[in-house]
């Protein structure tokens, strides 16, 4: 009789170990998913930090010019309206892209529902 029961024993161990390899095998992949979706997040990150950076600089010389084309209201003050003017639209346009870089879905959102998704057929398949 005990060689009944060997078959599957040796069967519930099979399928134990093809469990645990299939779990070491998926948490690697989301390992490495999450990490790559983090290096996603950080290169947009630097981008919308140098468009800002880059806004920030515009801003802060069109306020310059502008406070020169006052010194010069009562001359010809044209041309430094003219380049604050210029200077105002790079700050702008600088303030736009920073923004539109900046990510808006939560961190890690594919990760996180690739996991969950991952997890649900492991739990179909176990049950």
């Amino acid at each position: 009789m005990a060689n009944n029961h060997q078959p599957k024993e040796s069967g519930l161990v099979d399928l134990v170990r093809d469990a645990i390899q299939d779990t070491q095998e998926l948490i690697k992949i989301e390992i490495a998913l999450a990490k790559n979706e983090t290096q996603q997040d950080i290169t947009r990150l630097k981008s919308a930090a140098i468009a800002f950076g880059v806004a920030f600089a515009a801003a802060i010389l069109m306020l310059a010019m502008l406070l020169v084309a006052a010194a010069l209201a009562l001359g010809g003050a044209v041309p430094a309206l003219v380049i604050a003017g210029a200077l105002l639209v790079t700050a702008a346009i600088a303030g736009l892209v920073g923004y539109r870089a900046i990510p808006r879905e939560p961190p890690l959102d594919a990760t996180k529902e690739h996991a969950q998704a991952q997890a649900n057929l492991l739990k179909e398949e176990i049950a």
